[in-house]
């Protein structure tokens, strides 16, 4: 097909083949990363409030997570820096030289009272060099001619209360009280004469002054201290910031402003948030399965890797709104090491427990709780689990999730009259076992969707009960027998190279449920005495009718859902190998004519085993059906007959696909040898009882 356009007036043709396809792959990955990002991104943008500065609240408002809060925060470091003393450096120089003004005025009032030549005059201009402008003139010659005693007495009075004032040290707005405080203090003092007490306040008035000057550098270094020192305060995650009823504040305006829930704006912060944890938790998931598991690159399973993790997280958030104690990272858990293996459980279940810690609200309780549970629940899970496995993990969940909330509460990470509420102890124990459930409960539809098979359907599909299996033992009871045989030795032998057991067991039991159709037609289900159907039939038919229960078996599984998985078991047991007896016969009959048989005619239509699990059926199905045909079999004829059948299927190309190795083969040789020698061991003859 192909897409014209005209451009210019000129046509064109686009192949529509050469068009980009959609990728698989990145259409999961992408969904993924979209929906983890919308979880998230939800998680970080708190509910918006209609309330505005005044407004009476209707409901409760709570903090979504912590913040802080800046108003109350600016109030304590205001408070804070008001409370720092300011430091100040005190001048002794100050006192020094007022003690050395008092001197100096003594001395010159003695200078004066001995000297006959000195006018008024002269006495008023070289006294108020000390002086202040307020004391008048009779107050200064009065002092004069006050007596020496008094004159001394008056000065070392005034010495005595100076020091005593500038001794503590005296700043610069105290000056102006301390002049009254001395004024007060020489007015009252009977040994000092009034006019001189008047001249000596005038003293005062003129030199005293401040000897503490601001040390601002020191003030400001102890202020900042002091700020550093103030402790944030906060608002904890569920904490009220409004309650019903109350009239909003602007400081609660403020915090509500802070956490997003007002106004239209969208905070660059979430969303980057959002952002960088979604790369960041796909990004981690995508690069240990590139390493660990190549395979999940392929459509289907990186479809499952995909829904694992949507399923996963949105879980997680949905069961967190209820409480983060119910975040079900452990069944997340149980599912990766379901469909993986332990090790990417572990890994993913780490990647979840950050999810949740996201969606909780950065709850500090969810990360050690949600951590614990997912590491013990990844030991828990056993490659063949069942539901009692997984119950059983569930309650190991419990135990590990009782035992980290109750040291949380002795080390301080909650308080410990948490432990008394019964609700939250409650959830804290509930929540492996529902984690388990939903692990039970969600792998059908996995199954479902993807194709894929458990250990817990594969144990399912074991049980003789099963349809199937069931019509195989009633309609052919020898083949059924057969099977289990080689189920024996195929779960022993994958056992021994490292290969999936279980499914190697469940894939023998249905590899030859196609005999159903024609029983009798094969040797282990013709009773003694029964004429063999083959004896009236050509070689050529018989051949047709041997090799036709691969495909009545492929129909009998797709009749009854067999997966996808089993059904290999069932196209490739036989490969396409040779119907030796059917075409040994033909050759003897055709070599009259002068003429051979077609190979081909005789061969299955395969395809030869692509795995390691078919192929060791396939082996375990020729062995186990060469083996009963051994005279008394003893472990060195059980060993030969073992190793020929391995080799003729190596040397026809069978395993070539399966990725088997020599030594591999040459271990599935010894299992077989020692499982089929305990089988055929010798037993005691037993005398007849005496009559």
């Amino acid at each position: 097909m192909s897409k014209r356009s005209e451009r210019g007036g000129r046509k064109a043709y686009v192949s529509l083949a050469r068009l980009p396809k959609a990728n698989p792959q990145l259409m999961w990955a992408a969904s993924a990363f979209i929906l983890v990002f919308g979880i998230f991104f939800v998680s970080l943008v708190p509910q918006r409030i209609g309330l505005k500065a005044g407004d009476v609240s209707p409901l409760n408002v709570k903090a979504p997570q912590e913040v802080i809060d800046d108003a109350a925060t600016e109030r304590l470091k205001e408070e804070g820096s008001k409370s720092v003393a300011k430091v100040y450096d005190q001048d002794p120089k100050v006192l020094s030289d007022i003690k050395v003004q008092i001197s100096s005025l003594r001395k010159r009032l003695a200078e004066i009272a001995t000297s006959s030549s000195v006018s008024t005059q002269d006495i008023v201009r070289s006294l108020r060099l000390f002086l202040s402008d307020d004391v008048s003139d009779a107050d200064i010659i009065a002092t004069v001619a006050a007596s020496p005693q008094a004159l001394d007495n008056s000065c070392a009075r005034l010495d005595e209360v100076l020091t005593e004032v500038l001794t503590p040290g005296l700043r610069v707005e105290n000056v102006a009280k301390a002049r009254e405080d001395l004024r007060a203090r020489i007015g009252r003092d009977k040994d000092i004469p009034d006019q001189v007490g008047r001249v000596l306040i005038s003293f005062v008035t003129k030199n005293l002054k401040a000897n503490l000057t601001l040390n601002q550098e020191e003030t400001d270094k102890r202020v900042k201290e002091a700020l550093a020192s103030v402790e944030p305060v906060r608002i904890r995650r569920g904490q009220f910031i409004v309650r019903e009823g109350d009239i909003v504040t602007k400081d609660q305006m403020a915090i509500l402003t802070k956490l997003g829930m007002v106004g239209s704006r969208v905070r660059f912060s979430a969303v980057a948030g959002s952002l960088l944890m979604s790369l960041l938790i796909c990004g981690l998931i995508a690069v240990y399965l590139r390493i660990h598991h190549p395979d999940a690159l392929s459509p289907r399973k990186a479809g499952l890797v995909a829904s694992v993790v949507m399923l996963s997280v949105a879980a997680v958030k949905g069961f967190a709104t209820v409480s983060p104690f119910l975040s079900p990272t452990a069944g997340g858990v149980m599912l990766a090491a379901t469909l993986f293996d332990r090790r990417f459980g572990a890994f993913f279940g780490t990647c979840l427990t950050l999810a949740a810690g996201i969606v909780t609200g950065f709850d500090v309780r969810s990360f050690p709780l949600g951590l614990a549970g997912v590491l013990v629940s990844a030991l828990a899970i056993k490659p063949d689990w069942n539901r009692a496995h997984l119950l059983r993990a569930g309650l190991v969940v419990s135990g590990v999730h009782a035992a980290t909330y109750l040291t949380l509460g002795l080390t301080g990470g909650i308080p410990l009259s948490d432990l008394l509420i019964w609700r939250e102890s409650l959830l804290v124990l509930a929540n492996g076992p529902f984690s388990a459930i939903l692990a039970v409960g969600s792998l059908p539809l996995f199954e479902a969707a993807f194709g894929i098979i458990t250990p817990l359907r594969l144990i399912e599909l074991s049980n003789p009960e099963s349809p199937l299996l069931h019509r195989l033992l009633l309609e052919a009871p020898g083949t059924y027998h057969h099977s289990i045989m080689v189920g024996n030795l195929a779960e022993a032998a994958a056992m021994a190279i490292g290969a999936d057991s279980l499914l190697s067991r469940v894939g023998a039991y249905y590899h030859d449920v196609g005999k159903t159709k024609r029983p009798y037609f094969f040797a282990e289900n013709q009773m003694s005495g029964m004429d063999n159907p083959h004896d009236k039939m050509s070689p050529t038919l018989s051949a047709t009718v041997i090799t036709s229960h691969v495909k009545d078996g492929l129909e009998l599984a797709a009749e009854h859902k067999v997966p996808n998985v089993l059904r290999d078991f069932i196209a490739e047991h036989h490969g396409t190998m040779l119907a030796s007896f059917f075409y040994s016969k033909a050759s003897e009959k055709d070599s009259k004519d002068n003429r051979g048989p077609e190979e081909w005619d005789f061969r299955y239509e395969g395809p030869r085993p692509t795995t390691k699990e078919v192929a060791v059926v396939m082996l375990a199905d020729g062995v186990e059906a060469a083996t009963r045909s051994v005279s008394k079999p003893t472990p060195a004829r059980v060993e030969s007959v073992v190793r020929k059948i391995i080799q003729e299927r190596l040397l026809d190309h069978q395993l070539d696909r399966s990725d088997l190795t020599l030594k591999e083969l040459d271990t599935v040789a010894d299992t077989f040898t020692r499982v089929l020698s305990g089988v055929f061991h010798t037993r005691v003859e037993y005398p007849d009882k005496a009559r």
